[in-house]
């Protein structure tokens, strides 16, 4: 907690580097407003640590498996890409290999053609031509050709050494290549099979957890206790980041944004759920590792794990525009980074608790849930 509280107050004083040097008094108003936000952040960080130490026991297990398999995910993340790499590597020595081996060929029989030619030259006697000097101008030619001839395969030579020593160097690149290709792929096995033995165990916890919350007023308690966790969390940012200038909202895109994952509407803005508690976003269905991605250009203010929700993701849009992703299965942008509409910034999960994986999203307006099928298309 203390970690995003000193990103957000950071995150007030970045204007500087956005625009000119404030004036003197820019300065104080802005030291005197970080003064407010701290205090409030402070205040509002009390309420949160208290929740936390609410958790239960297995909900502790949960998640710590779940900021586990985050780790890990973007790590076989990271190391999905680097084999794209490798394997473009290898086709382009191998390429190179292709072509050596044709200069070669070619090469070589250009030196086959000059030898021949040599060995029909060969029948003038060279010897004899210095020793009798009968015909002082043919003499003079034929002494040329040699000279010619005797270069040409000289340089031929040398081109091929050249031609020989690119194509030992290219192989010698692309056993490398494949050394490090096949390094990765046992890497990428590795965590693949960390990976599904984490998931069998974060089904596992989920399944306990589930009993644990069987009775329905334990269950509609903690729906208004979460719900509450969240406004906290989302009140706190609302009040960090207030007259925030650098983001425009998300006025200009209503309703012409793209869903943050391809799936299915599960659960829809302001259905009703157990103990009057209602919906303040949707979750929608997806397949578990699919890319979760922003709706907008923004600046992410918060990623941690909260209860109810998993390891969740909020962005800054500007203006008092708000967007919110949980159920993740890892985070891939940090506090206080920049992230593009479009751009990839979780991998669908079933943290926190679900049964299955999916995606929790939410828009806010200054504080308020508003339905995003309202606004994305």
């Amino acid at each position: 907690m203390k970690h995003w509280l000193l990103v957000l107050i950071c995150l007030m004083l970045a204007p500087v580097a956005w625009g000119q040097q404030p004036s003197a008094d820019e300065q104080a108003a802005t030291e005197a407003q970080l003064e407010q936000i701290a205090a409030e952040l402070k205040r509002r960080e009390a309420a949160i640590g208290q929740r936390a130490e609410q958790l239960s026991l297995t909900e502790r297990e949960l998640k710590q498996l779940e900021q586990q398999m985050a780790s890990v995910a973007s790590e076989l993340n990271t190391t999905t890409n680097q084999l794209a790499d490798i394997r473009a590597r290898i086709t382009d020595l191998q390429s190179q290999e292709q072509q050596l081996q044709n200069d070669l060929q070619q090469q070589l029989h250009l030196l086959e053609q000059q030898l021949d030619m040599a060995y029909r030259m060969g029948k003038h006697d060279y010897l004899k031509l210095i020793l009798k000097q009968q015909d002082p101008a043919k003499f003079e030619r034929l002494l040329g050709y040699y000279g010619y001839f005797n270069r040409a395969r000289i340089s031929e030579l040398a081109t091929i050494r050249a031609t020989q020593q690119q194509l030992e160097q290219v192989r010698a690149d692309v056993l490398d290549q494949q050394q490090q290709l096949e390094q990765r792929l046992q890497q990428q096995r590795q965590q693949q099979g960390v990976l599904k033995a984490q998931q069998t165990e974060q089904q596992q916890l989920v399944k306990r957890l589930r009993r644990e919350q069987s009775a329905d007023q334990q269950r509609i308690s903690e729906l208004k206790r979460d719900q509450e966790s969240l406004e906290q969390v989302l009140a706190a940012i609302q009040a960090a980041m207030r007259d925030e200038p650098r983001l425009e909202g998300l006025a200009a895109l209503k309703g012409k944004m793209n869903w943050p994952a391809a799936g299915r509407v599960q659960r829809v803005f302001g259905q009703q759920r157990s103990g009057g508690v209602i919906w303040k976003g949707v979750v929608i269905k997806a397949e578990s590792g699919e890319p979760v991605k922003a709706i907008a250009d923004g600046r992410v203010l918060f990623a941690n794990w909260l209860r109810g929700y998993g390891l969740i993701i909020v962005l800054d849009h500007g203006d008092g525009y708000m967007s919110l992703y949980g159920h993740n299965q890892t985070v891939l942008p940090a506090v206080g980074d920049t992230v593009r509409a479009n751009e990839t910034i979780a991998l669908v999960g079933q943290s926190g608790g679900r049964e299955d994986p999916a995606v929790y999203f939410e828009v806010r307006v200054k504080g308020d849930a508003v339905n995003p099928v309202n606004w994305c298309r």
